[in-house]
């Protein structure tokens, strides 16, 4: 268990659809944060729920510090936007950035909404 293991199964979903819808089903699970260790784990990613939750909360921390400094592009401004920033936050550190969309960020966020 590593906090390797979690940045890399956060790269690979970034990087598969399929993996990303896998995910939103696992964050509508009442014990998400297990439900997301237990998807990691059946793709050969190990790692605890808390090891998740604090890369996550890590991430989370530095898009409130790129906002806070004015270092959000135009699109991750408008991700954000009414009031959603928690919310995009950790949309944006679980899925990344890397080929997605504004919109399909935005349509994550109306899919699940992380109770961590």
């Amino acid at each position: 268990m590593s906090a390797t293991a979690v940045q890399e199964f956060l790269g690979k979903v970034s990087e598969d659809s399929a993996l990303q819808n896998d995910l939103a089903k696992a964050l509508e699970a009442e014990n998400d944060r297990q439900a997301v260790a237990d998807l990691a784990k059946s793709k050969g990613y190990d790692f605890s729920p808390e090891e998740l939750a604090a890369e996550v909360e890590r991430r989370k921390q530095e898009v409130v510090q790129r906002q806070e400094a004015g270092e959000l592009s135009d699109e991750e401004l408008e991700a954000v936007a009414g009031g959603e920033l928690v919310a995009s936050a950790v949309i944006s550190a679980v899925i990344g950035s890397a080929g997605l969309t504004v919109a399909s960020v935005q349509t994550t966020i109306d899919i699940f909404k992380p109770k961590w």
